[in-house]
């Protein structure tokens, strides 16, 4: 049996994909705390949202979504940048 917190994730991840124009992956190891907190701060004008997830949680959530070509990436330190509106703006201040 799934306990809750585990599917009430899944699910928060499965509707972010569902609702960003745009999702990119990325590795943010070392990164600080601080320089995360900065680097969410400096995405949230191009309305992006930055987090960090479970990744075998972040692969149950993909299954059967026809992304299971990118379910390999899942390995490691991997957060997901869910973006609303301008994806250039987002990949620019990812980059950064």
């Amino acid at each position: 049996m799934a306990r809750p917190e585990k599917v009430a994730v899944v699910e928060e991840i499965r509707t972010k994909l569902d609702e960003s124009d745009a999702a990119v992956l990325t590795e943010y190891r070392g990164l600080t705390v601080h320089e995360l907190a900065e680097l969410r701060a400096t995405l949230r004008p191009s309305g992006t949202q930055y987090k960090v997830f479970k990744n075998t949680l972040a692969r149950r959530a993909i299954e059967g979504r026809g992304l299971d070509e990118i379910t390999d990436l899942f390995e490691g330190p991997v957060a997901i940048a869910f973006v609303h509106g301008d994806a250039a703006a987002a990949a620019k201040a990812l980059r950064e």
